[in-house]
């Protein structure tokens, strides 16, 4: 039985990706426990530990002006392995996820955090309580809406002077995940097979909602070539020569927002002022 947490009532088409974003993820619980498992065989095990590599060296850069004992919130912390990355780093960490799956699997992972159910567009603590917020691909299962929401309610519990890194995925990317989508959807459609809502969007188009959101000291940063994603779909050894040699090339593979389309990530931060 699917115990997820019961999201407020909203509007259908919100209502529907926010139900759509917890079923997704209480069927992949097993596959992301087993894959940030996967960590300690090193950055060139699969596409997406290549991945969540460089997006984490983003969080590093972060945590390294962090004082020690700052307060940071995992927003979206699926199997727990980050809140934990987070702590040992000598952070105090809060962790959040809707998934009842993903929430026992933290649970028994890590049971010295406390992980609780919880979303990012209803976030259930005081007003300026956090010195950094991170949410790693969690956004990009909402809707627009609560994208906005989310982005008002980080910024409320962020104080004065705190920080923000949240990923999106990056509508222009050449591995064209962006048509790849809207043919599973319109096949899943077709035999009524489990989909889930995807939130496409641009580094300008961020960079607007963040900044209307109240944010300053905006960064938009495209992490890892796209194309890396469809050489693994030729094999884990195609894969890691194609990821090799386009290191050779640009060794962090990192992009600015005008540059942002050769990635498969896109990373943004930001301030609350102080």
């Amino acid at each position: 039985m699917n115990t997820s947490m019961q999201l407020p009532e909203m509007p259908g088409k919100i209502q529907e990706a926010r139900e759509q974003a917890v079923q997704r993820h209480d069927l992949d619980s097993g596959i992301f426990q087993g894959r940030y498992r996967d960590f300690s065989q090193g950055r060139f095990t699969d596409e997406f530990i290549y991945g969540r590599y460089q997006v984490f060296e983003e969080v590093d850069s972060i945590l390294h002006t962090l004082p020690k004992n700052s307060l940071v919130l995992d927003l979206g912390c699926g199997t727990g392995h980050f809140a934990n990355y987070i702590l040992r780093q000598g952070f105090q960490v809060h962790a959040i996820d809707p998934s009842a799956n993903m929430l026992r699997l933290a649970r028994d992972n890590f049971p010295e955090i406390h992980f609780k159910e919880g979303i990012a567009q209803d976030l259930n603590f005081p007003d300026q309580f956090f010195d950094l917020v991170i949410s790693i691909e969690v956004l990009r299962y909402l809707d627009e809406a609560d994208v906005r929401k989310s982005y008002e309610e980080i910024f409320r519990v962020l104080k004065p002077g705190g920080k923000m890194l949240v990923t999106h995925v990056n509508k222009f990317a050449l591995d064209g995940y962006y048509f790849f989508y809207h043919a599973k959807q319109f096949w899943m459609k077709l035999v009524n097979g489990t989909r889930h809502a995807c939130y496409f969007t641009t580094p300008v188009k961020e960079q607007r909602l963040v900044r209307e959101a109240g944010f300053t000291e905006i960064q938009i940063t495209g992490r890892m070539y796209a194309s890396i994603r469809i050489a693994f779909k030729f094999g884990k050894r195609f894969g890691r020569a194609y990821a090799r040699f386009l290191e050779r090339i640009n060794s962090e593979q990192k992009f600015p927002a005008d540059r942002a389309f050769m990635a498969g990530h896109l990373v943004v931060k930001a301030t609350r002022p102080a």
